[in-house]
């Protein structure tokens, strides 16, 4: 059998899939890093992210263990699990193995986005200085009617001033009749 890609993961990999909780985790993620070696399947580009490390050149591919497809869970919850890896030029691109190389960077949890962060110190990446992209500012919100106070009188009650009346006319748009 001929990969796709020359399999060149970093040294603490096979630690990451050692911890990985249960047995059956740790066989499907060997099962999808050959899966990715061999081109079977791809995961999706990480973005680069403000306060987070710059993997914009990596990818991740999502496991768990009630998958019954790549990416895709059968409780229909996100999977709890990641790959993080990066295809790199191959080591001699004119020599006989000319084959990208294909390097898992970490394995581990989303929670709390450990997986990525383990990724951005294993590539002493540091965090991206960045601002976040900036929205549109909202509109501004309507002030709410303003309803008559009550005085201890029932029958007799405050109106607001003309002052607070043509505010409140601005507001909704109406303007006063002539």
């Amino acid at each position: 059998m001929y990969d796709h890609y020359r399999a060149d993961h970093l040294p603490l990999v096979g630690q990451d899939v050692l911890t990985l909780p249960t047995l059956q985790l740790q066989k499907i993620a060997l099962t999808r890093i050959a899966q990715l070696t061999a081109g079977e399947i791809r995961g999706r580009p990480l973005e680069a992210l403000a306060g987070w490390p710059d993997l914009s050149d990596c990818r991740k591919l999502y496991f768990d263990e009630q998958e019954n497809d790549v990416g895709r869970s059968l409780n229909k919850t996100a999977p709890r699990w990641r790959i993080v890896y990066r295809l790199l030029d191959p080591v001699d691109p004119l020599g006989a193995d000319r084959r990208m190389r294909l390097q898992v960077v970490a394995v581990g949890p989303r929670f709390q986005a450990r997986v990525y962060d383990t990724a951005g110190t294993r590539l002493q990446r540091p965090e991206v200085a960045r601002t976040p992209r900036t929205q549109e500012a909202p509109a501004p919100r309507r002030p709410l009617r303003q309803r008559p106070t009550h005085t201890s009188d029932p029958h007799q009650h405050t109106v607001p001033s003309q002052a607070q009346a043509q505010a409140q006319q601005h507001a909704s748009g109406h303007r006063p009749s002539l």
